[in-house]
C-alpha cells in the first residue's frame, strides 16, 4: 500500500477514542486524526480529503447524523462508520439515511471493529468482494424470490445487500420491516430500510443510486419484468432506471409475476432451500400472515422449476441485462 489511510474518528468520550486508536494502532496502513466535538469535524470534512470517516451519534455540536450528511455532500464516495450506544432500530435508520455506510453498537470488539473498517476501505484486501443487490417491491419479495440463490452466494463470500423500496400497505403494524432484519440474517445478508424512501419515489431513485455508486454490485436482483403487483412494478421501474452502470440485472418471481415470465436462469438451491424457507418463516412468526411467504408455497417453485435443471430444486430468473 502506497501511505496510509487517513481517518476521520469524532468521538466525545476520551476513553472510547482511545480504544479505538488501540485498535487501528498495530495496522500500520492507517493515519488517525480524533476530533471531540461535531463542529470541529464539520470543518475537518471540508478542509482535508479522508478515506474512512468513523463518528459516534451523541456529540457536543453537530450530532452524528448531521456528520453523515455532510460527509457524504462533501465526500460522495467516503464510506463512512458510526459506532453508537443506541441500539434502537429508529436511530439506526436516521444514520444510514443520513448516509452512513455501516454501524456498529457499542462496546466494540477489535476482531469485529478491524474486519469492518478493512471491508469498508478495503485495506489488506488484495481484491474486492463480488457484490449482489436484491431490491424488493415489500418486504418478503426477496426473500421469496431468490433467497436461496442469496445465501448460495454469501456462503461463497460474496456481500449481499437486500432493499425492500415501498411500503407493504397490508402491514399495518410495521412487523414485516421487524421480520425482514431476521430474515436477511439467515440469508447472511445485510438489509437496508430507508422508511422515507418507502413512501417517495424521489427518495428511493437517490437511495438506490447512492447504494450502487457505493457498492459498485455486479448483479442486481429485481422483480420480474411481467408484474401484477403496484410496488413490485415499482422496484423494477426504478430499479432498472437506476443500475446502468451494473453489469448483470435479473428478473426474480413472485407470487404477482404474470405469463409472460420467461426464466432462462436457473440456480440450484436445494443445499439452501432449508434456510430460505426458515427465511420466510420470521414473517409468520412476527405476525404476518401472507400467502406469498409461505415456505410451502417456496418448495413448490423450486420443485416446478426444478424441471429446468435435473429435477433439482431451483430458483429461475429472467436476465434483464447482461449474462
Amino acid at each position: 500500500m502506497m501511505g496510509s489511510l487517513r481517518v476521520l474518528l469524532v468521538e466525545d468520550a476520551l476513553d472510547q477514542a482511545l480504544l479505538v486508536r488501540s485498535f487501528l494502532q498495530p495496522a500500520t496502513d492507517f493515519s488517525v486524526t480524533h476530533a471531540q466535538d461535531g463542529d470541529q469535524a464539520a470543518r475537518l470534512l471540508k478542509e482535508r480529503d479522508w478515506d474512512l470517516f468513523i463518528t459516534d451519534l451523541n456529540l457536543p455540536g453537530l450530532d452524528g447524523v448531521e456528520l453523515c450528511r455532510i460527509a457524504r455532500s462533501v465526500r460522495s464516495g467516503m464510506p463512512i462508520l458510526v459506532i453508537t450506544v443506541h441500539t434502537g432500530v429508529h436511530v439506526h435508520q436516521e444514520a444510514f439515511r443520513a448516509g452512513a455506510s455501516d454501524l456498529l453498537v457499542k462496546p466494540l470488539r477489535q476482531d469485529t471493529f478491524l474486519e469492518k473498517v478493512r471491508e469498508l476501505t478495503g485495506a489488506g484486501a488484495t481484491e474486492a468482494r463480488p457484490v449482489i443487490l436484491a431490491v424488493g417491491g415489500i418486504v418478503g419479495d426477496v426473500e421469496m424470490g431468490c433467497g436461496g440463490t442469496l445465501r448460495k452466494h454469501a456462503n461463497e463470500g460474496t456481500e449481499v445487500t437486500i432493499v425492500p423500496l415501498c411500503r407493504d400497505e397490508l402491514d399495518g403494524t410495521g412487523a414485516g420491516l421487524h421480520a425482514a432484519r431476521r430474515a436477511a440474517a439467515l440469508l447472511g445478508a445485510r438489509i437496508l430500510i430507508d422508511d422515507g424512501a418507502l413512501d417517495d419515489t424521489e427518495r428511493r431513485v437517490s437511495l438506490l443510486e447512492r447504494l450502487v455508486g457505493e457498492l459498485r454490485p455486479r448483479v442486481v436482483l429485481l422483480p420480474a419484468m411481467d408484474e401484477a403487483h403496484p410496488a413490485r412494478r415499482e422496484a423494477f421501474r426504478v430499479a432498472k432506471a437506476c443500475t446502468g452502470t451494473v453489469p448483470v440485472l435479473m428478473g426474480y418471481q413472485t407470487a404477482t409475476t404474470g405469463p409472460d415470465f420467461r426464466p432462462n436462469r436457473f440456480e440450484d438451491v436445494g443445499p439452501q432451500l432449508v434456510v430460505k424457507m426458515e427465511a420466510l418463516s420470521a414473517y409468520r412468526t412476527a405476525g404476518l400472515h401472507r400467502p406469498d411467504l409461505s415456505p410451502r408455497m417456496a418448495q413448490a417453485y423450486a420443485h416446478y422449476w426444478g424441471r429446468f435443471e435435473r429435477f433439482g430444486e431451483v430458483e429461475a430468473f429472467e436476465v434483464v441485462r447482461g449474462q
